[in-house]
């Protein structure tokens, strides 16, 4: 299982790495600073995306738009601080497959990713 995590925040690429790779020893977790990173890669090889909101430059709105017109089909997570009430509804009606919010508690993490392992 491979995944891709894309947040500006070195912060939150660095504690999502380490708790995947706490909870999910034969996880590849790959982590990326920008959305144009991530337009520039073989998205076929990863299970899912995992993808911060508030980014510059490219949003995680806007990266999730190009990845549905590469043809990118696998579930893309939102992974955000918006978590007023109608955010997480909001989000899913754009046509993110999940969401969570940060700061991330380990548990919904698990939760989170043993959905989409399976």
């Amino acid at each position: 299982m491979k995944i891709l995590f894309v947040d500006d925040n070195e912060l939150n690429r660095i504690v999502m790495e380490d708790m995947l790779e706490i909870l999910f020893e034969d996880l590849i977790i790959q982590t990326y600073e920008t959305a144009q990173e991530v337009l520039e890669l073989n998205l076929v090889e990863y299970d899912f995306i995992l993808s911060d909101i508030n980014m510059p430059q490219i949003s995680g709105y806007d990266l999730y738009n190009k990845l549905r017109e590469l043809n990118y089909t696998k579930p893309i997570i939102a992974v955000t601080a918006l978590a007023v009430s109608g955010d997480r509804e909001k989000i899913l009606m754009y046509g993110f497959d999940d969401y969570i919010s940060k700061p991330i508690d380990i548990n919904e993490l698990e939760t989170l990713v043993q959905k989409y392992i399976q």
